[in-house]
């Protein structure tokens, strides 16, 4: 099967229910440029953890295009990407620290907004803007929207038993950035990853917060993130 991602064409062929429901957006047609399989190493770690069958492909092939995409210009970020009025904000935390629950506040607090992705949405660094794309790799809300938004900020949060955030400076946003992504083996592909940071860093404001899971936290990097003040 031949899919668009990222807009990427991506072969793919999902044996089981999870990973092909989550796809079917995005199915396409045309030549691939990727081309997505599980790979035996990322199996063999994951079957340690006893997950499904069905699990087990869909974290596998969702490594697979993480690592891949890099010669092609995008990485994947480990955040819960909302969309408001056309831009994206990404909220990004180690699992269990409250990204999602901060973007459903978004969505409570602000109509109209919705999830790009869950988990795993994808940078792209483009010449002319920096665009946000939804992938089939959305974790275990599986909300994700095949689509790309321009990129406004991202937050990476940390729990704390009151409401602070700051903006970073770009060596502190890129050593957040690097411990929630894929990080490559090659200096080859390292080299390009840190290139696209950096080109996000010194375009977009990157904001660290502690914050509590109540909607103020939401409230709180509304302000900040839309240019409206504390």
């Amino acid at each position: 099967m031949i899919y668009e991602i990222a807009n990427l064409k991506v072969e793919m062929n999902p044996k089981y229910e999870r990973l092909m429901r989550q796809s079917v957006s995005y199915e396409s047609s045309g030549a691939p440029v990727i081309r997505i399989a599980p790979d035996p190493n990322d199996e063999s770690r994951v079957v340690m953890k006893r997950p499904s069958e069905e699990e087990r492909e869909y974290i596998c092939c969702s490594a697979a295009f993480c690592r891949k995409i890099v010669r092609h210009e995008r990485f994947f970020l480990h955040a819960s990407a909302v969309v408001y009025e056309g831009e994206a904000y990404l909220f990004s935390a180690p699992s269990g620290t409250g990204k999602s629950t901060h973007t459903a506040f978004w969505r409570e607090l602000f109509p109209g907004s919705y999830i790009l992705n869950d988990d795993k949405p994808v940078i792209w660094p483009e010449e002319e803007r920096i665009t946000v794309w939804g992938s089939p790799f959305a974790g275990k809300t599986n909300l994700q929207v095949n689509k790309g938004v321009p990129l406004k900020g991202i937050c990476f949060l940390k729990q704390g038993n009151e409401n602070q955030m700051q903006q970073v400076t770009e060596d502190h946003a890129l050593a957040l950035m690097l411990n929630n992504t894929w990080r490559p083996r090659s200096n080859e592909e390292m080299n390009l990853l840190l290139d696209m940071m950096e080109q996000v860093v010194s375009r977009v404001t990157i904001y660290e917060m502690s914050c509590t899971r109540e909607l103020e936290a939401a409230k709180l990097s509304y302000r900040v993130m839309k240019g409206k003040g504390l």
